[in-house]
């Protein structure tokens, strides 16, 4: 549960975000037009800019969301400030840290709260994705969880709107075989498709609306 001082910086950043980028939510169906999460859920969103988790928090403000971000940036004093009192997942991208998946199945399961994650990783390509790390798939296998995927507009200017193209939730079924490395490997590749097709999606009819 967040302490009084972190629901005051959270509410402080929602209004920052807005007040800066003021976003702006598409969906792909169009009967969805809801950004209350049924269920907790997985958020999976491309990943250009620092800010795009206050966004993704804002946007969905009035769920708990827990982001993923690189254990790194908690050592640094300002930055892990924010990330420290933000709900925010240490995950160390230089070992085969699974501590994350662990932390993240208590938060779906038992807290009955969301986790966002960006499988990509951070990059300054334009229009690009980089190829996804199988710990999603994992996951969202692992808690029986939904997926929801999200395409930002970043990185983020202020005074520009940012746009946001929300998938519906699916999930990911156990095959009989049960989980194996070929399985996450596959579903990661289906999971870089379909966000590959949110983004083409967006880029042709959403970022000029």
């Amino acid at each position: 549960m967040k302490s009084i001082g972190d629901s005051i910086l959270s509410a402080i950043i929602a209004f920052l975000v807005r007040v800066s980028f003021w976003p702006k939510v598409f969906f792909v169906d169009k009967e969805q037009q809801d950004l209350k999460l049924k269920e907790p859920s997985i958020l999976v969103c491309n990943h250009r800019s620092h800010l795009d988790g206050p966004v993704l928090n804002t946007v969905f403000r009035k769920e708990t969301i827990h982001s993923l971000a690189a254990k790194d940036r908690f050592e640094q004093k300002t930055f892990g400030f924010f990330l420290r009192h933000t709900n925010c997942i240490p995950i160390d991208r230089q070992k085969a840290d699974t501590s994350w998946i662990y932390q993240s199945l208590q938060i779906l399961n038992v807290q009955k709260e969301n986790i966002a994650i960006y499988p990509e990783g951070r990059h300054a390509e334009p229009r690009k994705l980089l190829p996804f790390h199988s710990g999603v798939s994992l996951l969202a296998v692992m808690a029986k969880a939904p997926i929801v995927m999200v395409y930002m507009d970043s990185p983020h200017r202020f005074g520009r709107r940012t746009k946001l193209l929300v998938a519906p939730p699916y999930r990911i079924e156990i095959p009989p075989t049960g989980i194996t490395a070929d399985f996450a490997e596959e579903q990661t590749k289906l999971l870089q498709k379909k966000m590959e097709d949110l983004m083409n999606q967006f880029y042709s009819k959403i970022e000029n609306s």
